[in-house]
This record gives structure tokens, C-alpha cells and sequence, in this order.
């Protein structure tokens, strides 16, 4: 893991596991080797049939040494397992994965967001990643925990809002669903495509406009269901 630690050379999958079974795990691989693709990360035998053994396997050990645990986050991390400094020696991947329990979140509030401006995302083919590229991501939520917030919105180059510190966004007009398209550097969620999937949704360029205007505004990702926040506008 020192090249993932010096140059954020990684990719990751944050999993929700209930009873032992990880939730669209299929979608989750999908995402991870199209991911190393981009990426030129080696799966280096690794497959879909492999990867659902070793998250079992690890989930089997973890659950036999925390009987009572019901959901658990399942994170697998793809780092690129070589020497070299910018210029890695060779591309060859290799897969570790982390497991932690958490309590399933129910919500009991509208969250409260604002809009993070301190840094912008550039849109590109990094940027639909989820890669060890983090850093406005750790940021956007400092600035939201000292501002109070239970997050940050995100801004792109063009100025934007393109996804929340944690998950991906949508807004409500009317009957009409939107979310900010993969080209203004979204984030390419598993709860998006869920969601799309199941309602009928237009991408459009989000501005902070369309979210005070919103009849709705939900937040989606991996580990919960939808959760509807508001945009506080007076930061």
C-alpha cells in the first residue's frame, strides 16, 4: 500500500452488507474494473467470481469475531502494487478489503447542506472515479462540521453543483426529476444508477437556483436509502 499512501495511486468500493450480503455487488465489481481500466491497474487474474469469495470470506471472519453486528461497510481497495515514483515500475493490481460496522441510517431530518467554495472539481475521466483523489471531498467536510452542516456541496470548474460531500444528488420539480450529468465530474454512484434506473430522470448542469426551487432534493449513495436535504444558502 505505499504507492496508494504516497500518491493516492487507488481505487475503492464502499459496499453495504446486511446478514452477510453485500447489496448490487455485481454493479460494484462492474465499477471497479471499468475503474482500473481507465486507471491502466492490472487486475492481474482477479475476476468477478474471485472478488465475491474474498469479500465473503472476509465478511465470514469479521462476523465470527462480531457475532452481533447486522450491517457492515465492506471497503475494497484496488492499489497499484509497485516501485517508482510518478512513473510506476509496472501496473499490477492488487486487492485488499476492510470491513467495519456501521448502523443503518434512518432519517429523521431534512440534512442541511451548503455549497463548499473553497476548491472546485475539474470535470475529465478522473473525475467519475472513486480513487485515492479525495482531498475536496475531506475538505468540503471540515468546512460543513464547522459551519454546522451535515455536509458540503460540491462546485465544479464551471461552477456547477455537482454532488454532495458524500453521495450523488438529485432535485425534484414538479413531477420532473434532474441530476447533474457524469460530464460536469460526478461522481458515477451506485445509488445513481439505482436510481435512474427505477425513475425517470433528465441530466442537467445544476445551479444553486434549481436546488432553492426544488420541490425535493435527495442525496444518494451505496450505503443508504435516499435522504432528502436542503440547500442553506446564508454561508
Amino acid at each position: 500500500m505505499e504507492r496508494a499512501f504516497l500518491y493516492g495511486d487507488l481505487l475503492f468500493e464502499t459496499m453495504l452488507a446486511e446478514g452477510g450480503i453485500i447489496a448490487h455487488i455485481s454493479r460494484h465489481y462492474r465499477r471497479l474494473s471499468q475503474s482500473a481500466e481507465v486507471l491502466k491497474i492490472a487486475l492481474c487474474g482477479l475476476n468477478e467470481e474471485k472478488f465475491n469469495a474474498l469479500c465473503a470470506q472476509k465478511i465470514a471472519e469479521f462476523e465470527q469475531k462480531n457475532p452481533d453486528s447486522i450491517y457492515l461497510r465492506v471497503r475494497a481497495v484496488l492499489n497499484r502494487d509497485s516501485e517508482g515514483t510518478y512513473l510506476p515500475q509496472n501496473n499490477n493490481g492488487k486487492l485488499s478489503i476492510q470491513i467495519s460496522e456501521i448502523e443503518k441510517l434512518v432519517q429523521t431530518e431534512i440534512l442541511r447542506l451548503g455549497i463548499y467554495k473553497e476548491q472546485q472539481k475539474a470535470p475529465g475521466i478522473l473525475a467519475n472515479l472513486k480513487s485515492g483523489n479525495a482531498l475536496i471531498y475531506v475538505m468540503a467536510s471540515i468546512w460543513a462540521k464547522e459551519n454546522n452542516l451535515n455536509g458540503a456541496l460540491i462546485l465544479n470548474t464551471q461552477n456547477n453543483i455537482i454532488e454532495s460531500s458524500h453521495s450523488n444528488i438529485f432535485w425534484r420539480q414538479g413531477t420532473n426529476w434532474f441530476t447533474p450529468p457524469l460530464a460536469d465530474g460526478c461522481v458515477a454512484g451506485i445509488g445513481r444508477e439505482l436510481f435512474m434506473e427505477t425513475n425517470k430522470v433528465l441530466e442537467k448542469s445544476c445551479s444553486r437556483i434549481d436546488l432553492l426551487n426544488a420541490d425535493e432534493c435527495i442525496l444518494t449513495n451505496a450505503l443508504n436509502k435516499p435522504r432528502n436535504f436542503t440547500l442553506i444558502d446564508s454561508i
